[in-house]
């Protein structure tokens, strides 16, 4: 008797985890009718997954409430032709070209930039980082918001960062204590324009994407992880990505594997 009632724990547990992963779908009302009818049947008798499936209500009428950003068209334009003049991601950089890239970009750092005594060590550390093996996002994260600010990153890591005259002034969404933001540079994410910050925090290159709050609660899932635990998070192969809603925007966080800053560290936490 034991065992059976063991058993029928065990089956419910699994299906109540499978449950959960359907209830953002079945809030926007993606799913089809036979998995309609198990959620709602499930529904009946699970309080913990009627109040997630209220919440996620919650956000998708927010959602609707969010008008689309606006930009003017001189700033639109400008936008445009400097994506359309950036180089284009193609064929992966040899490692010498890889390596000739980074070392000029390792000398056009100011002193003060990468850090008074020990400096050039900590660079070298950096160099370690950044030339890193290929990320394939595409086959391992398919939220498009996620997959692009992976190549952007990894684009930046086989290329230079754009240095810009005083970048390190700039405070980034989410600021670290000990940290120095590197460069700072437009980009799109998701389709829309979102602003990056490249941040120097200890002995790694991190990437903060600033997107709008439209794009980062486009997709179910990380609706869902939000609603649940407050933040998104995913990896692919050697890079931690974070995400967390700010206020009326929505922030990613790129780093590699193992050194994600802690949101706690935040010298002003994540509003």
């Amino acid at each position: 008797m034991s065992d059976l009632k063991n058993t029928n724990t065990h089956e419910w547990s699994d299906l109540h985890a499978e449950i959960q992963d359907w209830l953002a779908g079945y809030a926007d009302g993606e799913l089809d009718e036979h998995h309609t009818a198990l959620v709602e049947a499930h529904l009946a008798g699970c309080k913990t997954c009627q109040h997630d499936v209220e919440r996620q209500r919650i956000l998708s009428e927010r959602l609707q409430m969010i008008p689309t950003p606006g930009l003017s068209a001189d700033f639109d334009g400008r936008l445009d032709i400097a994506l359309a003049n950036a180089p284009a991601g193609g064929k992966r950089p040899s490692g010498r070209r890889r390596m000739t890239n980074l070392k000029r970009w390792l000398s056009s750092l100011r002193p003060s930039v990468v850090i008074g005594s020990g400096g050039w060590a900590v660079a070298l550390v950096l160099a370690a980082v950044l030339l890193m093996p290929s990320v394939t996002p595409d086959n391992i994260n398919r939220i498009p918001m996620v997959s692009d600010v992976l190549n952007d990153y990894q684009r930046v890591a086989l290329e230079e960062l754009p240095i810009q005259a005083g970048s390190s002034e700039v405070s980034p969404p989410l600021p670290w204590a000990n940290s120095r933001v590197l460069a700072t540079w437009m980009t799109r994410v998701g389709g829309e324009p979102a602003q990056a910050y490249a941040i120097r925090q200890d002995n790694s290159l991190v990437i903060q994407y600033r997107i709008s709050e439209r794009v980062f609660f486009r997709n179910p899932d990380v609706r869902q992880a939000v609603a649940r635990a407050g933040d998104f998070r995913t990896r692919a192969d050697q890079l931690e990505v974070l995400g967390l809603p700010m206020e009326d925007s929505g922030l990613l966080v790129v780093a590699p594997a193992g050194n994600m800053p802690a949101v706690s560290e935040s010298t002003t936490g994540a509003s």
